[in-house]
């Protein structure tokens, strides 16, 4: 008699590598009708997979084709990392089996768009909260990235269903959900850089404003730190 953790394991393992990790007491009736039902029962899930990443990656699936986004997906939903992965995470590593690098940043900024739908919320730095303030308590100002806050380094000319961003030629594709909706915000390699420093240990606005001067030389590094405040890539560091 299986417990029922042990009876999972082996439903899941026979589900995922076949007929042969069966164990015949695990069910009762003939062999043939369990493989049966076992069979729709894991076509079933494969469905459930593929529906998923089309959910996952509409604009990869736009810029492919049905056909062949259907036939990776099919291809990938049977790869041992896809099995092992629930339906929220299955689109992780999808990018991965794709192959030209625009296709691949495509796929990749979509999974950043869900992290950061799915990101903990949190109120971002505004203009408003600088008004007033005298230069030590500003450079002294704790800051962070937004919880929702996702980076990507672009390599590649962006793909087309991603027009609206492709004439900015950005070095970063920065994704975040500052309010209701999340946004995709065009990065300049200085402005990445910045940034990234707000991810520093006890980061501060300081912080923030050397670092651009470091990466440009500006003689008004507040540039780059306003774009960032103007999308709600920051937040008050705590």
């Amino acid at each position: 008699m299986y417990s029922l953790d042990d009876a999972q394991a082996i439903f899941i393992e026979t589900i995922n590598k076949g007929p042969d990790r069966l164990d015949p007491g695990l069910f009762a009736g003939p062999a043939e009708r369990v493989l049966l039902g076992l069979k729709a029962h894991a076509n079933t899930i494969n469905h459930a997979r593929i529906v998923s990443l089309e959910a996952t990656f509409p604009l990869t699936r736009q810029h492919l084709g049905d056909a062949v986004f259907n036939a990776l997906a099919r291809d990938f939903v049977e790869t041992d990392i896809a099995k092992a992965s629930d339906l929220n995470n299955i689109g992780r590593t999808f990018p991965e089996i794709l192959s030209d690098p625009a296709t691949i940043e495509l796929a990749q900024i979509e999974w950043a768009w869900l992290e950061s739908y799915h990101a903990a919320e949190a109120v971002s730095l505004t203009l408003a909260d600088l008004a007033g303030v005298d230069e030590a308590t500003l450079l002294a100002m704790p800051v962070a990235p937004h919880p929702s806050a996702r980076i990507l380094q672009i390599s590649a000319p962006l793909a087309a269903p991603l027009d609206g961003l492709a004439g900015t030629c950005p070095a970063v594709i920065l994704s975040l959900r500052p309010a209701a909706e999340v946004r995709l915000v065009p990065l300049k390699a200085i402005e990445a850089a910045v940034f990234r420093s707000a991810s520093e240990k006890n980061a501060t606005m300081g912080n923030l404003l050397t670092a651009a001067i470091e990466q440009s030389g500006d003689a008004d590094p507040l540039g780059s730190v306003m774009t960032l405040i103007g999308a709600g890539a920051l937040v008050m560091g705590g």
